[in-house]
């Protein structure tokens, strides 16, 4: 039996949570008033604590809570969650962050885990700012938001998977905004497109006159992201010889530059992505175990759109928003329909661009599924079926089916060859290649 505060301004809500929470054979204690749950919070083993407070903030009084001696786990409630406010609280210390309305079985889980635990209430010294970008409401985006809050609370290096169009990059920012480096820069290095006979020049920075060409002194991205964070995206495609550079500069924290004798400390946070697993490369030989060992402190998996149902629309109103501002555009319920339907190959940034395009070829204030440009997935898609490739030998068979998937990724991004080839997970050259090979003119 535990002693339980409940702080809600909402005295309907608070008398049904507590007969809920005394049926679990715990004492409650509520309030709604702010100086009253400070006072009451020092006598209390687990606290519930809501996000408002006639005019007050939750956040605010969880930050008090942490100045006291005695720091009883706390769960925030929110009738309207955000990834901010999620993010913040768990950066602030809260034990967890959970929705109204909540079941039965969610109080006793939470209040089971907060009790076993022994976390107390942290937090970092820094006012975080920024707008609102991880758009979702469900439980896969709510659980990354949860994560990012943690990550935020440390220094250690994050590991950020998921598919391509995922908003891998968009979590990494997250964390670095939320986190004590906040006001550091935000240095972002694509891996993939790194040649390796540049890498250390690019990562630790050069010396005047260390090779021909080399006309003036130039700062690595190391020596750029001083005092922030270094985002390392696309890391699965870092070749073997560059990792092993990568992992000396990490283990020993310092690098030197091409041409210099001198170390130079670092002090950056690293923030890796993949749209690979890690692991697999690892058995496979193609990606150093230490370094993976070193990036994955904290993993963050992205879920892909077709898992996130109930966010499809939330991100088609805010894509709308962000595009056509004050335009009024409205997605008709067949529109919705469409596009809760359809699989999401390209994730969040190919809802993204669907939308743009949309907003755009539609005429008046509604987007109907006309405007959407996106096929429902069928049992026979045309030139793809089994039946039909296996009518062809080998090399034919193949050549359908790559010509098929450019075309289809060239639809998907709008004919930008550089996203085409993100999405099907090759290099632009490659892309091009194919293009060439197969007749495929843009």
């Amino acid at each position: 039996m535990a002693n339980i505060l409940i702080v809600d301004d909402d005295s309907a809500f608070r008398l049904a949570f507590s007969k809920t929470v005394r049926s679990l054979g715990h004492n409650v204690i509520g309030t709604s008033e702010f100086l009253k749950a400070l006072e009451l919070a020092q006598q209390t083993d687990l606290i519930f604590l809501d996000l408002k407070l006639k005019g007050e903030d939750g956040l605010s009084l969880l930050e008090e809570m942490r100045k006291l001696d005695k720091k009883p786990p706390v769960i925030i409630l929110t009738a309207f969650p955000n990834s901010f406010n999620t993010i913040e609280a768990i950066k602030k210390g809260a034990f967890d962050h959970l929705t109204k309305p909540i079941k039965k079985r969610e109080i006793q889980d939470v209040i089971e885990r907060a009790l076993g635990s022994t976390s107390s209430l942290f937090s970092l010294k820094v006012q975080s700012k920024g707008q609102e970008e991880l758009i979702g409401e469900s439980a896969a985006m709510r659980r990354v938001q949860k994560f990012i809050g943690f990550a935020a609370c440390c220094d250690f290096p994050v590991l950020i998977s998921g598919q391509t169009g995922t908003g891998k990059e968009l979590v990494a920012r997250a964390i670095h905004r939320h986190s004590a480096r906040g006001n550091g820069p935000f240095v972002e290095v694509n891996c993939a497109a790194i040649p390796e006979s540049l890498f250390e020049t690019e990562f630790f920075g050069h010396t005047r006159g260390s090779f021909t060409g080399a006309f003036k002194d130039r700062k690595g991205k190391f020596m750029e992201a001083t005092g922030g964070t270094l985002f390392l995206d696309e890391i699965a495609e870092m070749p073997l010889t560059m990792q092993a550079k990568l992992l000396k500069a990490l283990s020993e924290n310092k690098i030197q530059p091409v041409g210099s004798e001198t170390d130079c400390p670092i002090d950056v946070r690293i923030i890796a992505a993949t749209n690979k697993n890690l692991l697999d490369l690892v058995m496979g030989g193609k990606f150093r175990d230490d370094l993976f060992y070193r990036i994955q402190v904290l993993q963050i998996e992205l879920p892909p759109l077709r898992e996130r149902n109930s966010d499809i629309l939330l991100l088609a109103e805010y894509f709308i928003e962000k595009y056509f501002p004050g335009s009024s555009k409205k997605l008709t319920l067949a529109a919705q329909k469409a596009l809760l339907e359809y699989p999401w190959p390209g994730n969040v940034r190919q809802l993204e661009n669907v939308i743009r395009r949309a907003g755009i070829t539609s005429r008046g204030q509604l987007i109907d599924v006309g405007d959407l440009d996106i096929s429902l997935p069928t049992d026979k898609e045309p030139g793809l079926n089994k039946e039909d490739l296996l009518q062809w030998d080998f090399f034919s068979a193949i050549a359908k089916l790559e010509k098929a998937l450019i075309e289809k990724a060239l639809r998907e991004s709008q004919g930008n060859r550089s996203e085409a080839a993100r999405l099907l997970n090759i290099h632009r050259s490659l892309l091009y290649l194919k293009m060439k090979e197969h007749g495929i003119d843009q």
